[in-house]
């Protein structure tokens, strides 16, 4: 066991992968942590793949750091932690699959609804025999993407809780501008929240869990619904937990430190000729001799394309800018700059100066963060440390985990 995983992650390591830092994820888990109001229990995001990062392990030091709950995007995620051995709960936050609701019940993951009809939908889908299953309803307080009318979230929950097979957990809504300068919209967004929350208990309907909080709005201190009023409170983070910053407006504090660095290996060192062009298209053209590297990693790993002449690598403590188009596998930079570069040593893509940091991505390719981390693709190994230590491997072969002594 331990040879063929010390195997994995040499050959990890060998070539472009991305470095997991379990710690810094528990340290931010712990910056969060301390700066919620007591009482306030935390749920952490582990959709999309944990943002990038790695769906099993990353919830597992969440949880292991203090976090309440996890949250998905769709069932089928949530299923993958039952199947991997966890026992915390569990939200599936997006539009739920009623033709899972039978697994969900019986795999006990808590799903969304928005919708009478959403609610009859799921009962339609669970078996005779099924335990009820767990839902939260989500009202649409503004971001009119998915969610109930708030005049109509008291029917939506008299039909949930009147329902034998379904049982009402929660109640949440999910802000449309908390990482933005301007905060009004976010506070007119609380108030129909806490609203629809004093319609509801006036109904005598009062959800054990109720949350509206995402990073950017944690960071901002909205993160208590309408304390007066029976309900749980959960605060939802995501991006924070990876050492993300949800916005300029919104920067994560210095107590949050990224989780990723994305590395690869030069493949390559040449000169490229003065009046020669380099990768399709030639969109670059060298004025004098210039000392080039070929790097094996391109937008089939998740480097946007979009980095073309404008982004570039750490290498050898330099930041070595991309020249010509960055290809499905392979990206060229100059290294003028670090003029020592031999085949096989580091680059780094993403991670801290003087490499790009995910914002540095983002800004470069006219995206977010957020598609920055999810984009790297699942060809791309990530290597877990913990300690300093590597405990866990992840690639195209699988999860490989070294046991815990």
């Amino acid at each position: 066991m331990e040879g063929h995983f010390a195997g994995r992650v040499d050959a990890a390591r060998a070539g472009t992968h991305a470095q997991i830092d379990l710690d810094a994820l528990s340290s931010n888990v712990g910056a969060l942590l301390a700066r919620l109001p007591d009482g306030v229990e935390l749920m952490a995001v582990v959709k999309a793949n944990a943002y990038g990062h790695g769906l099993v392990p990353c919830a597992r030091q969440a949880l292991a750091a203090g976090a309440g709950r996890l949250a998905v995007a769709r069932i089928d995620e949530g299923l993958l932690l039952r199947a991997a051995g966890f026992t915390a709960p569990v939200l599936a936050l997006g539009p739920a699959n009623p033709a899972l609701a039978s697994r969900a019940a019986r795999g006990g993951v808590a799903v969304t609804v928005g919708s009478v009809a959403g609610a009859r939908a799921l009962h339609a889908g669970l078996g005779s025999d099924d335990p009820a299953l767990d839902v939260h309803i989500k009202v649409d307080t503004g971001m009119h993407r998915y969610g109930v009318e708030p005049t109509e979230a008291v029917a939506l929950a008299r039909a949930v809780s009147g329902d034998a097979r379904l049982r009402l957990e929660g109640l949440f809504t999910h802000f449309a501008t908390a990482d933005e300068a301007d905060g009004a919209f976010l506070h007119e967004q609380a108030r129909r929240f806490a609203g629809v929350r004093r319609a509801l208990a006036a109904a005598g309907l009062a959800p054990p869990l109720v949350h509206l909080a995402n990073s950017a709005a944690a960071l901002r201190g909205v993160v208590e619904p309408a304390g007066d009023l029976p309900g749980r409170p959960l605060v939802r983070a995501g991006l924070l937990l990876y050492g993300l910053s949800p916005s300029a407006h919104i920067p994560a504090p210095a107590a949050f430190r990224p989780v990723m660095t994305l590395l690869t290996r030069v493949a390559r060192v040449f000169t490229l000729p003065a009046g020669e062009g380099v990768s399709y298209g030639l969109t670059f053209t060298a004025d004098r001799p210039l000392r080039c590297a070929t790097l094996p990693i391109g937008y089939g790993d998740g480097l946007s394309r979009r980095l073309s002449n404008q982004g570039w690598a750490a290498v050898s403590g330099s930041a070595c800018p991309i020249r010509g188009r960055v290809c499905m596998d392979q990206t060229v930079v100059e290294v003028e700059s670090a003029p020592a570069v031999a085949e096989g040593d580091v680059a780094v893509m993403l991670g801290t100066a003087p490499a790009m940091s995910a914002e540095d991505a983002a800004r470069l390719g006219g995206t977010i963060n957020y598609e920055v981390v999810t984009a790297i693709s699942a060809r791309v190994p990530r290597v877990y440390l913990r300690g300093g230590r590597a405990v866990a491997v992840s690639d195209l072969f699988g999860l490989l985990e070294v046991p815990a002594t």
